[in-house]
């Protein structure tokens, strides 16, 4: 029986692969969100025996076969071998095994192609496009890498899926609850650049985090697919790991959860960040050290998953002076309260923005202390996190 679309990948490692793959997918019926550029990821999917992945172009099959590149990967294992094998050559492949892969690498550009679109429609049609006959013969694998493959492709993705700020300069938005539909909208209609909502508060256990009822993201998403026109932050609480997961883990596991949950979104828009907020439970890390390692695996859970994600961190003030989170290679939002007669005593490179609260309306006044702050995606959040009014009323 052949494969569900959304259980189908295809992996590549260069730009010319990747467009090969999303032609390939579009032909097939595959979500374009199923072509993939991150190699961890598609190492994970190639093992689970539920997916199926393509590899196209000899840089994506020497990578999955052999990882002569020596790049990253889940299992922690050196370059010059892998614990997979391509699928038999020569024939269509219409359900997923643990361990084994699908080679789309021809000789040449035009069989690579040519092998992609056949193999993907076969995976999820069980037969190969119509009076298309005869697979080109697909590469060896062979432990090169090849020049300007890397091991986290993003490919350029069309600037009417992420939002973007509206005008040059610190930008004040709104934070809320945004319940339903009707509040990102009116949020919008009164002039805000942009808006912020938590999407998941933590638990005890892993994945450490779970999305809210509701899920004001694909909410927040859902009307900017149709608006456009302003920034999107979304916050997400997570829960600190318990005694038996390492930092690392503990944070990857849940950025890889939280990365799923936007698959799928209406019109695939994007929040601009996917903020870890560390105010859930269990023992908060000591040391920058530790807040350093739980951060870094959050960030890659999340870039393992969804690679056109941006993760960032969310602290408040004394969090960022004492561990020392200035030196953190991830953007930081910092709260900041009250707003009146309060100026951030933090400044720092890794600075986005400020998440001051609580705004009152009228709101200008408030609006543009913020503002002054000089964060580019800073936001003010009401008493009661409704949209109360706007930012010049």
């Amino acid at each position: 029986m052949p494969m569900a679309p959304e259980h189908v990948y295809l992996y590549a490692a260069v730009p010319g692969d990747y467009e090969k793959a999303l032609a390939a997918a579009d032909v097939a019926g595959i979500p374009r969100k199923n072509v993939i550029g991150n190699f961890q990821r598609a190492w994970s999917l190639v093992g689970t025996g539920t997916d199926l992945v393509i590899a196209v172009g000899g840089a994506a099959l020497f990578a999955l076969y052999y990882n002569p590149c020596g790049w990253p990967n889940p299992a922690g294992q050196p370059g010059g071998h892998t614990p997979f094998e391509t699928f038999p050559a020569g024939q269509g492949v219409d359900a997923a095994k643990a361990g084994f892969f699908v080679n789309a690498a021809g000789y040449t550009a035009l069989d690579s192609l040519k092998l992609c679109v056949m193999l993907a429609y076969y995976a999820v049609h069980g037969v190969f496009p119509h009076q298309w006959t005869g697979l080109p013969r697909q590469e060896v694998p062979q432990q090169r890498c090849v020049a300007g493959s890397v091991p986290n492709l993003v490919y350029r993705v069309d600037a009417s899926l992420v939002p973007t700020v509206r005008s040059d300069g610190p930008q004040v938005g709104i934070y809320a609850s945004f319940c339903d539909a009707e509040a990102v909208r009116r949020a919008l209609q009164l002039g805000w650049p942009g808006v912020a909502a938590t999407g998941g508060l933590g638990i005890r256990e892993r994945p450490y985090t779970h999305v809210l009822p509701g899920s004001p993201d694909k909410t927040i998403a859902s009307v900017l697919s149709q608006t456009g026109g302003a920034w999107w932050l979304s916050f997400w609480t997570v829960s600190w790991p318990t005694a038996g997961d390492a930092y690392r883990e503990g944070g990857y596991v849940a950025g890889q959860y939280v990365a799923k949950q936007f698959n799928g979104f209406p019109g695939q828009v994007l929040p601009n960040y996917v903020i870890l907020d560390p105010e859930g439970y269990n023992v908060p890390a000591s040391s920058f050290q530790d807040w350093q390692t739980w951060v870094t695996g959050w960030a890659e859970g999340v870039r393992s998953v969804h690679p056109d994600l941006t993760p960032a961190l969310y602290c408040n003030q004394s969090q960022y002076v004492r561990f020392g989170l200035e030196k953190l290679d991830l953007p930081v939002f910092v709260a900041v309260s009250p707003i009146r007669g309060q100026a951030p005593a933090v400044k720092g490179g890794n600075i986005r923005g400020y998440c001051a609260f609580y705004a009152a309306c009228p709101a200008a006044a408030d609006v543009a202390t913020v503002r002054s702050w000089g964060g580019v995606f800073n936001t003010v959040q009401f008493r009661d996190s409704g949209v109360d009014c706007g930012p010049a009323v």
